[in-house]
Formats: structure tokens, C-alpha cells, sequence
């Protein structure tokens, strides 16, 4: 697969995006300095090119009422990792599943539920899976930014 080369404009537009998938084009177009035939343009070249894959939106979980957030770290086998993280997706309260490259601890998934024993059930279903639960943590706060392709231009521009 090769690297889209992102210019000045896709990256601003990129970053807006990332921010607020509901600009419209008109908007963007002023916060960019472009017209908005550019910015229309340039989205779907993005979406040809699997740079822009989709659109989502944000829940604040708490406010729903699921107020806790947890984090499993697992070891699957690793010719049944990416089946086991599969499997565990599929379960409604799970939220994220990561792979990682190790041999041990190499699934990391983030779950949540209303109560305390919420937590047990969430292992027990995780326990019926081809993996070892190795440590299981309440998480407190989770911090996360959009990248900021502008700032980091100089770095993506030395991509080959």
C-alpha cells in the first residue's frame, strides 16, 4: 500500500474533519482559505484514496449511564489472536480491541459497564474466549486528541 502525499490543504482539512465531522463545505472552505468546489474536491480524493474512511460520532458514555470504563490485558495465542479479537468485539459491552505485536499481553480491550460486577461479567465472558485475562484496571480518565497533520507536515513530508 502506498502513502498518500497530503499537501497543506488536505492536512488542515484533514484536522478540521478530525475535530468536527460536521462542517460543512462552505465553512471549511473559509477556516482553510479555499473555495468550497476545493474542499469538495479534495474530500472525495481523500475517500478514493482510503485517506478519509469515514465519519463517526462521539458519546459521552457517562452521561448514558455507563459510567465504568475498563481495560482488560489479555495473551492469546498468536495464531488465534486476531480470531479471539473477533470474538471479543462481539460482545456488547467492548468497546475497543487491540492487537499487539508481543507474544504475551498482546490483546488490549477496553469494555464498559453501569456497575461494579459489571466488570465480573465482562471477564467471565472474556474467560470463555481462547485467552488468559492477565490484569484488569478500572480506567479513571482517557485523554485523546485528533492528530494534527499541520504540525507534524515536516515529519509526513519524508515519507517515501
Amino acid at each position: 500500500m502506498s502513502t498518500y502525499e497530503l499537501d497543506d490543504v488536505d492536512r488542515q482539512l484533514l484536522n478540521l474533519l478530525q475535530r468536527d465531522a460536521r462542517y460543512s463545505a462552505i465553512e471549511l472552505a473559509e477556516q482553510i482559505g479555499v473555495s468550497d468546489n476545493t474542499v469538495h474536491n479534495r474530500m472525495d480524493r481523500l475517500q478514493e484514496a482510503g485517506v478519509l474512511t469515514g465519519y463517526t460520532t462521539s458519546l459521552d458514555l457517562d452521561r448514558v449511564g455507563l459510567r465504568l470504563y475498563f481495560h482488560f490485558t489479555c495473551t492469546a495465542s498468536i495464531s488465534e489472536r486476531s480470531t479471539v479479537a473477533e470474538q471479543a468485539m462481539e460482545l456488547p459491552q467492548v468497546l475497543e480491541v487491540t492487537e499487539l505485536m508481543t507474544g504475551q499481553e498482546n490483546l488490549q480491550i477496553k469494555a464498559v459497564g453501569v456497575q461494579d460486577d459489571d466488570i465480573t461479567h465482562v471477564a467471565e465472558q472474556l474467560d470463555d474466549l481462547d485467552l488468559t485475562i492477565n490484569d484488569e484496571n478500572l480506567i479513571r480518565e482517557e485523554h485523546v486528541q485528533p492528530i494534527d497533520l499541520v504540525e507534524l507536515g515536516e515529519m509526513l513530508d519524508r515519507v517515501e
